[in-house]
């Protein structure tokens, strides 16, 4: 059983991130978020994720991870259920406050009514991030599908 598949897509999934700074890669998250079914508010979304990553990139919504990984999560009512998205800079991304470069990024929104579960798998995708192979695995991945299957199968592990 998928506990990725409905919050995860690969469509959400950036192999190439292009800019080098946290704001431009969150920017490249977001935009193919526009019109998704499961955004209410496109903007709100973007402003207040934006807003917390700049505010508080070393604080509690964003969480560091060995292995030049980095979470970011909060709760918003711009959301109707878990949405997940995930980004790779191959270059690396300077984060305020870091001295490493990140290469993969995470970012999680949802709604304020939902219950911790999500915690669960976000911290199934620290884990997975945490392991060197898998970690490799990510940062080599052909394409979406495979990202998502090989983060999915460090999840159930």
């Amino acid at each position: 059983m998928s506990i990725l598949a409905d919050s995860l897509l690969p469509k959400d999934i950036r192999l190439t991130v292009r800019s080098s700074d946290h704001h431009g890669a969150l920017e490249e998250m977001l935009s193919p978020l526009r019109g998704d079914d499961r955004v209410r508010d496109w903007e709100k979304l973007r402003g207040s994720l934006l807003e917390a990553s700049l505010l508080e990139s070393s604080r509690n919504n964003f969480r560091e991870i060995p292995g030049t990984m980095f979470l970011h999560h909060g709760r918003t009512e711009s959301v109707s259920s878990l949405l997940l998205c995930a980004a790779r800079s191959p270059g690396g991304i300077v984060m305020p406050g870091h001295s490493e470069k990140i290469h993969l990024l995470f970012l999680a929104a949802i709604p304020s009514a939902l219950d911790n579960e999500y915690l669960r798998i976000l911290g199934a995708i620290a884990r997975v991030c945490r392991d060197s192979s898998l970690h490799g695995q990510l940062l080599e991945a052909a394409d979406e599908t495979s990202f998502l299957t090989i983060l999915e199968r460090g999840c159930l592990q």
